[in-house]
């Protein structure tokens, strides 16, 4: 049987639309990418001071809880994971964070090659759109995606 695609990538988080653009950007290759939940478009998601709503519901959110944790009093922390077209991103209330360079160049120094902060800077730049533009930090322009969607309900 011959499939209608190349590659299946398994949820449409950040790091599974990246994947997916990153797979079909050349136009070689047919990716599906597949997510158990559905659009983000709505007003609770798209609107970030409503942050509390998609994170709390289960239409929107995978409820996760951590084990106990011995240094909170044994207390179990809710870690909400997204369950739409986006991911945790599309839940997080627009709160973008990349880390701190230090951790970046301590773990290459621990073994991870081509984990530096200068070595992750250019693909930070590429996913990042700043108003003022492109500088030394920050990246200034937004190419976009080129592949199509289509949902598909279960």
């Amino acid at each position: 049987m011959k499939s209608d695609f190349d590659y299946i990538v398994v949820g449409a988080g950040s790091a599974g639309c990246v994947m997916a653009n990153r797979l079909s950007e050349s136009g070689e290759h047919k990716v599906i990418l597949l997510e158990n939940g559905g659009s983000d478009k709505n007003i609770m998601i798209q609107m970030p001071t409503a942050l509390s709503y998609p994170m709390n519901t289960d239409k929107y959110a995978w409820q996760f809880h951590t084990e106990s944790e011995p240094y909170l009093d044994n207390r179990k922390m809710h870690c909400p994971r997204g369950r739409v077209m986006g991911g945790s991103s599309s839940i997080n209330g627009m709160v973008y964070v990349r880390g701190h360079a230090k951790d970046f160049d301590q773990w290459e120094e621990n073994g991870a090659k081509g984990w530096s902060y200068k070595d992750c800077l250019p693909y930070f730049k590429r996913c990042e759109t700043w108003h003022e533009g492109e500088n030394n930090y920050r990246g200034g322009g937004w190419s976009g995606f080129n592949f199509k969607w289509k949902q598909y309900e279960a």
